[in-house]
């Protein structure tokens, strides 16, 4: 039997390579991830987001010969919404999926290497079904946000937790879906729950170890924060002026998560966050320009 195209591609891009202990992935790995056919290391196939692929082995003449190699249930009464981009390293597949799960897979044939599925507690509040966007890889770490406003390092090999953090109060209506951003040796994550009158920001961290490095918020008014060594908390200025533009104490609760992510321009050293509705959502309530 011939082999179908999509199998001769996967063979072509992942060379000899089966599922094993993979080199660290490392900053430069991650900016060259664009022009690197031969894995995929974080979502949106380099920190830009293009994705764009050199590769063309698929193209107008032959993308009808595409057959499926194989596939993956990812099973039981969890199988809600999937959204999750896969990310390829070291002949293994990671993908996120529904109710803050991850799967490790051997990426030639779909057999489930690992599986990590994160201890929701009663009370979560994602507003737009249970989804998961996808992980983020670095050093031999797979990195993903929960419905619960953590976020979980896991070994990639192994599937054990390294580090977890919690980024806010689920009850408070926080939660995370957007798939961590690796820029400039930084983990750069964001929040959802706009509907539910959260305030937006944009958090760095120490991929490594999960430690804060600063925090931005994205709502008028709000403070953003330098956090030493030590963890310690230092004021970095506030964002704007109290009241200025989201009038009233509207700016205590004014939405505008960063709930799909980022990217990053290596060039300007500019990570880009765009952000949701804000809260509450009717206009009336909100006279001035919300910024930001």
């Amino acid at each position: 039997m011939r082999p179908s195209l999509l199998a001769l591609l996967v063979a072509a891009a992942m060379g000899s390579m089966s599922a094993q202990a993979a080199a660290p992935v490392t900053d430069a790995m991650i900016d060259n991830d664009a022009r690197t056919p031969g894995d995929v290391l974080s979502w949106g196939l380099g920190a830009a987001g293009q994705r764009y692929s050199p590769l063309k082995g698929v193209n107008a003449g032959n993308v009808n010969r595409l057959v499926p190699v194989w596939s993956f249930s990812f099973g039981g009464e969890k199988q809600r919404g999937q959204e999750s981009q896969p990310l390829i390293h070291g002949g293994k597949m990671f993908v996120t999926a529904s109710y803050s799960r991850i799967f490790a897979l051997d990426a030639r044939t779909g057999a489930k290497l690992w599986k990590y599925e994160h201890r929701l507690p009663d009370g979560i509040m994602p507003c737009c079904d249970v989804i998961n966007r996808g992980a983020a890889l670095y050093d031999n770490l797979v990195i993903f946000a929960t419905l619960d406003a953590q976020l979980v390092a896991l070994n990639q090999d192994t599937g054990e937790v390294v580090w977890k953090e919690k980024i806010d109060d689920y009850a408070a209506g926080y939660s995370a879906s957007a798939a961590p951003l690796i820029a400039g040796g930084l983990l750069l994550t964001g929040v959802s729950g706009g509907e539910f009158g959260v305030v937006g920001r944009v958090e760095a961290r120490n991929p490594k170890t999960g430690a804060l490095v600063w925090v931005r918020p994205t709502v008028e008014g709000h403070m953003g924060y330098k956090y030493d060594d030590k963890g310690n908390k230092t004021e970095n200025g506030i964002s704007g002026t109290q009241g200025k533009s989201w009038p009233g104490d509207l700016w205590k609760t004014g939405g505008s998560a960063t709930w799909l992510g980022g990217t990053y321009n290596a060039k300007t050293g500019l990570a880009y966050f765009g952000t949701g509705n804000p809260a509450p959502w009717n206009s009336h309530l909100r006279k001035g320009d919300n910024l930001f």
